[in-house]
């Protein structure tokens, strides 16, 4: 007789796939661990592997082919930039940026206040309350000198806070970052003191100051548990300001699942029949920070979801493949969508050209940079060769206005004017605790300059710097009720 063989033991069945292992964070002892990505109901996920403590998984992609699709794609690397050092612990410890860091900054982000008059249920970053911060003039004209010299010309700088209007000198702030190097300076605010305001309005269309305003919803409940107070009628307001002042604008909403995903369509709404408001960005929910690591966590919303969420709310303007992948950054950080704007309608610009030829105009900027005529004259020709002339004089404007003839426009001069004929929506998923990916964080081309010669990652700077500075963050049992 032969041996009788002995039956192995039938491994357990998992309810998942798993695809790949990647450096994320511990939301409990906040230490970098292995966390798993993997695969269920289609979906994609990611789980913290803590060798002490337990952890869910969350939601990074709502679609497993749409992932795989894109991010399995090579990625370019510029690593080393200039001013890189060598690490020394790995990351996200060694961030300013070390060698490993892949992507020069297009969008810097500069906090010029701690000081703010919400206190935000969703808010994701630290400010202290008890000791008020305001950045000075000369140190912000320093800063903007180094980011030029260590980055060369850019799209924009994005001042924050805190609350940047609350700032006593803001409109001195505001002018140090006039350069001919720097392309816009965009402004975030919360609309009270514009809604207030009107003045103020003025000076800001006057410095050429594009707002990024908050508007989360249309609802005066929800309102109530995303801000802690009911602001519908003050961003309103807002908007009205700075439209009558003629204030350029872009709206921010923070997108909460089964929260506020249906204030997208009056969102867009706004866009068609406002022409100050040039572009929607989605912040998808971030559950870190002062107020966003204790409000209710819900299933996160990754950017493919958000995109589906825009383009179920368009009334079937747009669809998902109507976005693409920011060039510089981690696809699951960043999806855009162009439109074009005719009258009161919204044609996506996947209508007129391939998405690659999209994406090149974006290949090293944070803004699409339309100084190829070619891809213009290209759509006009498909246009042609489809017999659809309906959208042909839009086009010829378009290149009559970004390429007049016996003149040279600047890169910055045609993004100005490209401005009135396009709309866009941005879709940007910052990481938490659960979604932290240093493999992301190394391809982050919004950085936040911490000191001179210093520019640290964005969602690294939230999660790991922000609160080593005390200029925004004091321990809770340090803190004190401000008199």
């Amino acid at each position: 007789m032969g041996r009788r063989v002995k039956s192995m033991a039938r491994l357990k069945e998992k309810d998942y796939t798993y695809f790949k292992t990647v450096r994320g964070m511990c939301r409990k002892c906040r230490t970098i661990v292995p966390a798993r990505i993997f695969f269920r109901d289609e979906q994609v996920w990611q789980e913290s592997l803590c060798p002490t403590c337990t952890s869910e998984p969350a939601l990074i992609a709502a679609n497993k082919d749409w992932y795989l699709a894109n991010t399995l794609k090579a990625m370019p690397d510029q690593s080393p930039l200039v001013g890189a050092k060598p690490p020394k612990l790995g990351c996200p410890y060694d961030c300013g940026p070390c060698t490993w860091h892949a992507t020069a900054c297009q969008l810097p982000v500069i906090s010029i206040t701690n000081a703010c008059n919400q206190r935000c249920p969703i808010c994701f970053t630290y400010n202290r309350p008890d000791r008020h911060f305001y950045k000075p003039i000369d140190e912000m004209q320093r800063t903007v000198d180094w980011l030029i010299e260590a980055s060369g010309p850019l799209d924009l700088v994005n001042i924050t806070g805190g609350e940047p209007t609350l700032h006593p000198q803001l409109t001195d702030i505001l002018r140090a970052c006039i350069r001919p190097q720097i392309g816009r300076v965009t402004m975030n605010s919360n609309g009270i003191t514009l809604a207030k305001d009107y003045h103020l309005c003025e000076q800001l269309a006057e410095l050429g100051i594009c707002v990024i305003l908050s508007f989360n919803t249309f609802d005066s409940q929800v309102s109530q548990l995303l801000n802690g107070m009911d602001l519908v009628e003050v961003k309103l307001k807002a908007i009205e300001n700075l439209t009558r002042a003629g204030v350029r604008i872009t709206l921010l909403n923070v997108m909460v699942h089964d929260v506020n995903e249906n204030a997208i369509a009056g969102i867009l709404d706004l866009m068609r029949q406002n022409n100050n408001i040039l572009s929607l960005t989605i912040q998808t929910m971030t559950y870190s920070g002062q107020g966003g690591s204790t409000f209710a966590r819900t299933r996160h919303v990754p950017v493919d979801k958000a995109a589906m969420v825009v383009s179920e709310q368009s009334g079937g303007i747009l669809k998902l493949d109507d976005f693409v992948t920011k060039p510089s950054a981690h696809p699951l950080c960043y999806l855009i969508c162009y439109m074009l704007k005719s009258s009161d309608e919204l044609i996506p610009l996947t209508r007129f050209a391939p998405r690659e030829k999209i994406q090149q105009l974006l290949q090293d900027s944070y803004l699409v940079r339309p100084g190829q005529r070619e891809f213009f004259t290209d759509a006009i020709n498909e246009l042609y060769a489809r017999g659809e002339t309906k959208y042909l004089s839009l086009f010829r404007e378009i290149i009559d206005k970004l390429y007049p003839m016996g003149k040279t426009l600047s890169e910055f001069e045609r993004q100005r004017i490209g401005e009135s004929f396009v709309r866009t929506v941005y879709i940007h998923a910052h990481m938490d605790e659960d979604t932290f990916d240093c493999s992301r964080a190394m391809f982050c081309p919004d950085q936040v300059p911490t000191e001179p010669g210093r520019l640290v990652s964005a969602c690294t700077y939230n999660l790991f710097y922000r609160m080593q500075d005390e200029r925004f963050y004091v321990k809770p049992e340090q803190s004190y009720v401000a008199k």
